[in-house]
């Protein structure tokens, strides 16, 4: 009675054991597969999250490990090629990239980023017309990315294809219309199109849209001195210093003391130009334009100043001559400003400006026939018309 009691427990053991012997079922295998899948997929998770961060942070080689370790953990994440495409690009392995991406694609075709990011690749590349590809693909599968409109119209831009940058940005304005960046990006296109006046319209909004971006008010009165805008120039660099506290570029102070001459205002180019010369002593554009300037108000020593700069400098350009000729003239030294012309028309024979000068030096010296000489060579170089009404200004003004 007790043996017969005791059987069937372990019969039924041991069927248990030959059963579990005999293997896994079809169906078992597969929820094992997708059990080890989901524990990759989590873990290439994690892996991703810490590549981005190594990303973000600039530490390049960790990110590269990283990525690398995602992708071979859950190669079927599109997430970690495109992760691993961003990293190749930014060491330089352009090729390397481009299959990452297109790898991504090839898991997700809808998958935008991928495409925003292979154009970038493309770009660097030199391959415009696929970088628009990707670009405009991108911007076909999420139309509310910014970033994708303004990448499609700048590679059209930089192809020159200026009517479908345009067309790419005006159909777009109605759902972009408070956002500064796309009214930058119109400006440009319309400076490109040499149509100055919607460009300035264009900066005028996105300064207004985004009143903290110093870059572009500075742009704005770049091409404000372009359009012959002075007085709109003054008050960018007025803007720029009061709202900004921002000291200007040099170039930004060089059209400053431009806009201020050209409005009147000469007792403050004249300051403008001395703090430059002061602070840029080694810039010789600055003395070229100090010394026209000068030359422009008849500041003849400061025009002398300034030629003495220059040739100190090793400037021997026909400006610097000049400069030199008529300081010495108004200094009465009318031996050493002839001599000076004289040099400068030989090997410069067609200076319509030297020639005037000289006309004027010898009329001063009474050498009549040197004087109506020089002055043939004035007429016959001077731009049209060429009657001699465009030089007679120069002649030591009128003396």
């Amino acid at each position: 009675m007790k043996r017969s009691f005791v059987t069937p427990p372990l019969l039924l053991v041991g069927i248990i054991m030959l059963t579990s012997c005999g293997g896994v079922s079809k169906r078992g295998q597969e929820l094992r597969e997708q059990a080890y899948s989901r524990m990759d997929e989590v873990n290439a998770g994690l892996l991703h999250e810490q590549a981005t961060t190594a990303f973000e942070t600039g530490q390049l080689d960790k990110a590269m490990d990283l990525t690398d370790e995602a992708a071979a953990r859950f190669p079927k994440g599109p997430g970690n090629h495109v992760l691993r495409g961003r990293v190749l690009m930014e060491v330089d392995r352009l090729a390397e990239a481009e299959r990452s991406f297109k790898e991504a694609i090839s898991l997700d075709e809808d998958l935008a980023e991928a495409y925003y990011f292979l154009g970038i690749v493309y770009e660097r590349l030199s391959r415009d017309d696929l970088a628009y590809e990707s670009f405009s693909k991108a911007m076909e599968l999420e139309p509310e990315r910014l970033q994708f409109v303004m990448a499609a119209a700048e590679c059209l831009m930089v192809q020159n294809r200026l009517k479908e940058a345009g067309d790419v940005i005006d159909g777009r304005f109605d759902d972009f219309e408070h956002n500064a960046a796309l009214h930058h990006l119109h400006g440009q296109l319309m400076i490109m199109n040499g149509e100055t006046e919607k460009a300035s319209k264009a900066y005028e909004m996105a300064s207004l849209l985004a009143p903290q971006d110093s870059n572009l008010l500075e742009e704005w009165a770049r091409l404000r001195h372009r359009q012959g805008d002075h007085s709109g120039v003054l008050n960018c660099m007025a803007e720029l210093r009061q709202l900004h506290g921002k000291t200007p570029a040099v170039d930004l102070k060089l059209l400053e003391a431009r806009s201020l001459l050209l409005v009147g205002r000469h007792a403050d180019a004249r300051n403008a130009y001395l703090d430059l010369v002061e602070l840029h002593p080694d810039n010789l554009q600055i003395w070229r334009e100090f010394g026209l300037f000068a030359w422009d108000v008849q500041d003849w020593r400061s025009v002398g100043r300034c030629g003495q700069r220059l040739k100190a400098a090793g400037d021997r350009t026909a400006r610097t001559q000049l400069f030199l000729a008529v300081a010495a003239r108004e200094e009465g030294d009318l031996e050493a400003s002839r001599a000076l012309l004289q040099d400068l028309l030989k090997w410069d024979p067609d200076n319509a400006m030297a020639g005037a000068l000289l006309a004027g030096v010898c009329l001063r010296q009474g050498d009549s026939a040197a004087a109506e000489k020089a002055w043939q060579v004035a007429v016959k170089s001077a731009p049209q018309p060429s009657d001699g009404t465009l030089v007679t200004g120069v002649i030591g003004n009128g003396r």
